[in-house]
C-alpha cells in the first residue's frame, strides 16, 4: 500500500491559497452589500457618503449628488428619515461652496416634508410642520446672502429678476430658489389654516396649540416681507403682503398689539423696532393693499380690498369702508367672483352692519345686516356652519366644497350678536312705521322689516305669552312695549342681552356706552310712536308733559316734534309760547278709516268688473264704438258705409255683417259711480282731504283744539 507524503513546503502553499480564496469571497460579499440592489425600476437609491471626504466635492458634483438623491422621492421603498439624514450630511460640503447650494439642499429637504401633508380633509402633522418651519427659517438668511452677493458682483435688481426669463437647467439660480421659497411659505400658511379648519374640538388644547403656531409663522412672514420690501420685488412682495393681511385683518388692535409685544421680547435687538404695532393700523393695511395692487392680479386685488374694508369696519371707520366698497364697485364684482370672494364680501357686510350699529347709524346698520340675516342663512353665507334643509339634496361634491369653505373658529363672527343687532335696528325703524300706517293706510307698501313683522304677528296669535327665552323674543317683547310708548319696559327687555358684552371685541366697556345710546334712541322712537298712535285722541300736548313721560330734554323733544311736522307725518303746530303742541285732527277716526278702506275695495271691484266685461264682449266695457271711414277715433256715430267695430253699417238702424247687426241703440253707462264722494284719492291722485271737527282751528292758526259738534268732511281738489 502506497502512502502519500505531503511535504511542509506544499502544505504552506495550500494554506496561502485557501486564505486568498477566503479574502476574495469576503471582498465579493462586501461589494455586494455596498452596491445598489437590483430590484424593480421604482426602487429607491440608498447612497452612502461615508467614504467621501468633504474636500472631494466641488459645486457640480455636489449638485449632481443632491439631484440624484432628490430623484428617489416618490419611489418604492422611500424613507423620508433616511433621505433627510443623507441630505443633512451634505450641508457641510455646501457651506464651503456658497449660499445657493445650501438653499438647494434645504429646498429638497422641505419638499420632502410636504410629501405627506395628509388628504383633502386631513391637515399636516404639526411636528412635521414645525420641522419644515425651522428649515424655511434657516433658508431666509441664505436667500438674503445670495441676493447681497449678486448685488456686490455688479448686477442690478432688474437684472437679477430678469433671470426668470432665461432658460437654464441650473437648479441653483437665485430667482428659481426664491420662487420656490415663496411657494413654500404659502404652503406653510395653507397647512396651518387647514389644521385650524379641521380641528374638531375648538375648545380643547389641540386647537390652542395649533393656534399658537400662528405667532411663529407671523415672525417668518414679517421677516420675508421686510426683505422683499427692501429689495423692491413686486410680484413676491404682493403675494407675501396678502398673506400678511390675512393674518392681521380680523383681529382688533388690542389683540394685534398684544401679539406684537409678546414677539418683541423674543427677537434680536436689531429686529425689535419692527415689532411695534402702529397707532393707525388702517394705514399699515392700506400700505399692504398697495403692494398687492402693484402685482396686477385681479383676484388678489379684490381680496385685498375686501380685507381692508373689513379691518376698517372692525375699527369703527364706517364711512371709509363704505366708500371703499362703492368706489371700487366691489358689490357687483364680488357677485361675479368665486365663492370664497363672495363669503369674504358677506363678512364685510356683516362687520359694516355691526360698525354702523356701534356708531348709532341705525338705518345703515339695518340695510347691511338685512342682506345677511333676512333669510335666516347667515351661518351659510358667512361660512360658519353647514346648511341643512328638508327639501335640499346635495351631491358629495357640493358637501365637500362646502366643508372646504368653512372658516376656522377663531375667525367667526358672533351670530347671536349679529341677529340681535339686526332685530334691534328693525324694531327702531319698523315700530314707528307701523304706527304711521294707522294714520295713512296707503303707506303699507313701505315695509321695512318682514322679519320683525312676522315675529310680531306670531306673537299676537299666541294665546299665552311667556317670558322671552332668547334674544329674538326679547326684542319682540320690547317692540310690543314700544308700540304702547312704554320705553321703560322696552329697555328692560333688551337690558339682559348678551349683545352688549360682545358688540365691541376691542373694548368690552364700550358695550355699556352702546347700550345707553340705544336706550336714548328707544326713547325717541317711543315718543314718535306715541304721537302717531294717540294724536287723534288729544287736542293738545304740553311740552313738559312729553319731557316727563319720555325722560328727554325739552330741546330734543321740541326738535323731534318739529321734524315730524316738517315731514308732514303729523298735522300740528306750536303755540306762540312754544310750550303747547296743538293738534289738527286731520287723522281720520277708526270708522272713517274703515270707510276709506271700503271705498278703495269697492272701486277696485268695479274696475275688475269692467275688465271682465271687456274680456267677454271684446269691447271697451260697453262704451260707444263706431268709427266711420275718415272719422275720428272718438266720433260718436259711424257712417252707413263705414265699417265699425261691430260690423258693416252703423247708425241707429244700420244692417251689418257680424256683431253690429240689428237695430237698436247702445247707451253709454254713467261714468260717475259715486265712490269719489267716499274718498277723493281713490279716483284722483291729486285730490286731498282734510278731516275737520266743527269750528276748530285751521292749519297755522293760534287757537286751541277743536270744540264739540259733528265732524264734517272737507274735500279739496286741484282747480276746485
Amino acid at each position: 500500500m502506497l502512502r502519500f507524503c505531503i511535504l511542509p513546503e506544499v502544505a504552506e502553499k495550500r494554506r496561502l491559497e485557501a486564505e486568498k480564496k477566503k479574502a476574495a469571497a469576503a471582498a465579493v460579499a462586501d461589494k455586494a452589500k455596498t452596491a445598489r440592489p437590483k430590484g424593480t425600476k421604482g426602487e429607491a437609491k440608498h447612497v452612502s457618503t461615508e467614504q467621501l471626504e468633504p474636500d472631494e466635492y466641488d459645486s457640480e458634483k455636489l449638485i449632481e449628488k443632491v439631484t440624484e438623491i432628490a430623484q428617489s422621492r416618490g419611489r418604492k421603498g422611500f424613507d423620508r428619515k433616511t433621505y433627510i439624514e443623507t441630505l443633512t450630511k451634505l450641508v457641510p460640503h455646501a457651506e464651503k461652496i456658497g449660499p445657493r447650494t445650501q438653499l438647494y439642499i434645504y429646498s429638497s429637504m422641505v419638499s420632502a416634508d410636504f410629501d405627506n401633508t395628509g388628504s383633502l380633509f386631513n391637515a399636516m402633522n404639526m411636528t412635521l410642520w414645525n420641522a419644515a418651519l425651522d428649515k424655511v427659517s434657516k433658508m431666509l438668511p441664505l436667500l438674503i446672502q445670495s441676493w447681497d452677493d449678486l448685488r456686490e458682483s455688479g448686477m442690478t435688481a432688474a437684472e437679477i429678476q430678469s433671470q426668470r426669463d432665461v432658460e437654464t437647467r441650473d437648479p441653483t439660480l437665485h430667482c428659481n430658489l426664491q420662487d420656490h421659497f415663496v411657494a413654500v411659505v404659502a404652503k406653510l400658511d395653507d397647512e396651518l389654516y387647514k389644521a385650524l379648519q379641521f380641528t374638531v374640538d375648538v375648545y380643547g388644547t389641540e386647537y390652542q396649540e395649533v393656534l399658537a403656531n400662528s405667532s411663529k409663522f407671523l415672525v417668518l412672514l414679517k421677516r420675508v416681507f421686510h426683505f422683499l420690501e427692501d429689495t423692491s420685488q413686486v410680484l413676491p412682495l404682493g403675494t407675501i403682503s396678502l398673506r400678511l393681511m390675512e393674518q392681521l385683518y380680523y383681529k382688533p388692535d388690542v389683540l394685534n398689539k398684544a401679539i406684537y409685544e409678546a414677539i418683541h421680547h423674543g427677537v434680536p435687538e436689531t429686529e425689535k423696532p419692527r415689532w411695534v404695532w402702529p397707532e393707525d393700523s388702517s394705514l399699515f393695511l392700506s400700505k399692504l393693499c398697495g403692494y398687492v395692487h402693484a402685482t396686477g392680479e385681479v383676484r388678489a386685488q379684490r381680496r385685498a380690498l375686501l380685507v381692508q374694508a373689513y379691518h376698517l369696519a372692525l375699527h369703527d371707520h364706517f364711512q371709509e369702508a363704505r366708500d371703499l366698497l362703492h368706489l371700487t364697485n366691489l358689490e357687483q364684482r364680488a357677485q361675479e367672483s368665486l365663492v370664497d370672494i363672495q363669503i369674504l364680501y358677506n363678512r364685510v357686510l356683516a362687520q359694516m352692519g355691526l360698525c354702523a350699529f356701534r356708531l348709532g347709524k341705525i338705518q345703515e346698520a339695518h340695510s347691511c345686516l338685512m342682506d345677511v340675516c333676512m333669510h335666516g342663512k347667515s351661518r351659510e353665507l358667512l361660512a360658519q356652519g353647514l346648511s341643512f334643509g328638508k327639501f335640499q339634496e346635495k351631491t358629495q361634491e357640493q358637501e365637500r366644497d362646502e366643508r372646504l369653505r368653512q372658516l376656522p373658529y377663531h375667525m367667526h363672527i358672533n351670530l347671536e350678536v349679529l341677529d340681535s343687532a339686526h332685530h334691534i335696528c328693525a324694531m327702531l325703524l319698523e315700530v314707528p312705521n307701523l304706527a304711521l300706517q294707522t294714520i295713512d293706510p296707503t303707506s303699507k307698501r313701505n315695509m321695512i322689516s318682514k322679519v320683525l313683522r312676522r315675529a310680531l304677528e306670531h306673537h299676537d296669535k299666541q294665546v299665552f305669552t311667556g317670558p322671552p327665552e332668547n334674544a329674538k323674543e326679547a326684542v319682540v317683547c320690547a317692540a310690543k312695549a314700544l308700540q304702547r310708548g312704554d320705553w321703560q319696559s322696552a329697555c328692560t327687555a333688551v337690558d339682559t342681552l348678551k349683545l352688549w358684552d360682545h358688540i365691541d371685541v376691542g373694548d368690552v366697556e364700550n358695550g355699556q356706552k352702546i347700550k345707553a345710546m340705544i336706550k336714548e334712541k328707544m326713547k325717541v322712537e317711543a315718543l314718535r310712536t306715541y304721537l302717531f298712535s294717540y294724536a287723534s285722541i288729544y287736542d293738545a300736548f304740553h311740552l313738559d308733559q312729553l319731557v316727563s313721560m319720555f325722560d328727554l330734554p325739552s330741546k330734543q323733544v321740541h326738535s323731534i316734534v318739529s321734524k315730524m311736522m316738517i315731514k308732514e307725518e303729523i298735522t300740528a303746530f306750536w303755540d306762540e309760547s312754544s310750550k303747547y303742541l296743538l293738534m289738527q285732527h286731520s287723522e281720520p277716526t277708526p270708522l272713517q278709516r274703515l270707510a276709506l278702506t271700503l271705498a278703495d275695495k269697492a272701486a277696485l271691484a268695479v274696475e275688475n268688473n269692467e275688465r271682465l266685461v271687456e274680456h267677454k264682449t271684446g269691447g271697451h266695457g260697453g262704451k260707444e264704438q263706431g268709427a266711420a271711414k275718415g272719422a275720428g277715433r272718438f266720433d260718436g256715430v259711424a257712417d252707413a258705409k263705414g265699417r265699425g267695430r261691430y260690423g258693416k253699417g252703423g247708425g241707429e238702424k244700420g244692417k251689418g255683417k257680424g256683431r253690429g247687426k240689428g237695430s237698436g241703440s247702445f247707451t253709454r253707462p254713467a261714468q260717475m259711480r259715486g265712490w269719489e264722494n267716499a274718498r277723493a284719492a281713490a279716483l284722483s291722485g291729486r285730490s286731498q282731504q282734510m278731516w275737520r271737527s266743527g269750528p276748530g282751528p285751521s292749519r297755522g292758526g293760534s287757537g286751541g283744539g277743536g270744540g264739540g259738534g259733528d265732524r264734517e268732511i272737507v274735500r279739496n281738489t286741484d282747480g276746485n
